[in-house]
């Protein structure tokens, strides 16, 4: 939240104790993102494209996610990921 720019080609990632539902919002969010959702292989189960800058719906996955990544608007189509798809994260930063 509050983030007004994000650098190309990163992002944030949000690793959650256990599997769950997860949602996310746009709630002081100035930018637009791309989420995605993984399991627990850090496999795409869930993608939303170009959010609206602070949007309070519920951003949800109909199934279970390990980790959340959110990364600029336009980074899914970009890099032509989509569902089953497995990623590698390179961290840089906590």
């Amino acid at each position: 939240m509050f983030r007004k720019t994000l650098p190309l080609n990163e992002g944030m990632l949000f690793s959650f104790k256990e599997k769950n539902y997860i949602s996310m919002w746009m709630k002081n969010t100035y930018i637009s993102l791309d989420i995605i959702w993984l399991n627990s292989n850090f496999q795409i189960i869930c993608t939303k494209e170009n959010t609206i800058p602070f949007d309070l719906t519920p951003l949800s996955c109909s199934k279970q996610a390990k980790y959340v990544i959110e990364l600029n608007a336009g980074s899914i189509k970009n890099a032509s990921l989509k569902k089953k798809d497995n990623v590698i994260l390179s961290i840089i930063s906590e």
